[in-house]
């Protein structure tokens, strides 16, 4: 299997993600990386130090695709510039609804005048998550769609973590369930040597956890889960007279970056199958996005 050479044009966090996401694919191949020419000097992470780093994606050869990571600012300015050198890009700037749209015609304008396919909005939100939305739509037409982000931080209940035997930090968080029950997330950074389940038994028989469901999860960082970690509700219910008051529920705590990452990837997978022009996820086969694998995603997963 022929790999597809990526180049990742920015090295921020996103970047770094996307990056990590390549190099671990077995279908692409990380041509590169483009920074600002300030930026050259600086060293990559220890798993990338002989990835050529350039100050433009023209300079690496043969490129089948280039991941836009740079701003929202930056974005348009940039796959312009890949576009007319007949680069095809794959981007996820943070737009949504009617600026996405103006984004994606501009994108498709260039792209088809220049014979190269465009994937845009192929990151957590607008991409992913954007799918996850329009799927609970169809399965609940008619229905209301409401989207909460960063679960709940409770100080209380985090000091109360904190203070059990063997936790050196703690982050309780909260959520509402669908039937509206009150969840607690508890998230431990333990002592070296402290069973998790003695740390697990404590907190649930502390007075302040009696009573509520209580889910705890031992973790490596809580510095780290903070800094990198966000969280979604999204939940879709059906009209009062509907079938079963129908609802659906999504609930996630992840890294941005990280879901990005994956995601650009998938759609770097997905750009040798595409014709000239712009396109979402939206438009795409979701099978599409295995690549070359598309056969074995759908023995798996239909």
């Amino acid at each position: 299997m022929k790999r597809l050479r990526v180049a990742i044009v920015g090295f921020g966090k996103l970047g770094k993600a996307c990056a990590e996401a390549v190099r671990d694919d077995e279908q692409l191949f990380l041509a590169g990386i483009v920074r600002r020419p300030e930026s050259l000097g600086e060293k990559l992470p220890s798993n990338m130090e002989q990835v050529p780093i350039v100050p433009h994606t023209s300079e690496l050869g043969e490129v089948g695709v280039a991941l836009v990571c740079v701003p929202t600012t930056e974005a348009l300015v940039v796959a312009r510039d890949l576009l007319q050198h007949r680069i095809s890009i794959v981007e996820c700037a943070t737009l949504h609804g009617k600026a996405l749209q103006e984004h994606k015609e501009e994108l498709n304008r260039l792209a088809t005048h220049h014979n190269v396919p465009a994937i845009v909005g192929a990151g957590w939100d607008p991409g992913a998550l954007s799918l996850f939305r329009a799927i609970f739509d169809l399965l609940i037409p008619g229905g209301q769609t409401e989207t909460s982000w960063h679960t709940a931080a409770s100080m209380h209940h985090t000091t109360a973590a904190k203070s059990v035997r063997g936790v050196k930090e703690a982050l309780s968080t909260e959520l509402r369930t669908g039937d509206g029950k009150l969840q607690r997330y508890v998230y431990v950074e333990l002592e070296k040597g402290t069973d998790p389940a003695n740390v697990e038994s404590a907190i649930r028989s502390d007075h302040l956890f009696l009573g509520e469901e209580t889910l705890v999860f031992p973790v490596e960082s809580i510095k780290t889960l903070e800094e990198e970690g966000r969280g979604v509700l999204l939940e879709r219910r059906g009209k009062a007279a509907g079938a079963g008051h129908q609802a659906l529920l999504l609930e996630a705590r992840y890294s941005e970056q990280a879901l990005a990452g994956a995601v650009m990837a998938a759609a770097a997978r997905a750009i040798p199958l595409c014709g000239r022009g712009a396109v979402s996820l939206f438009d795409l086969p979701l099978g599409n996005l295995w690549g070359m694998l598309k056969k074995r995603g759908e023995q798996e997963w239909f």
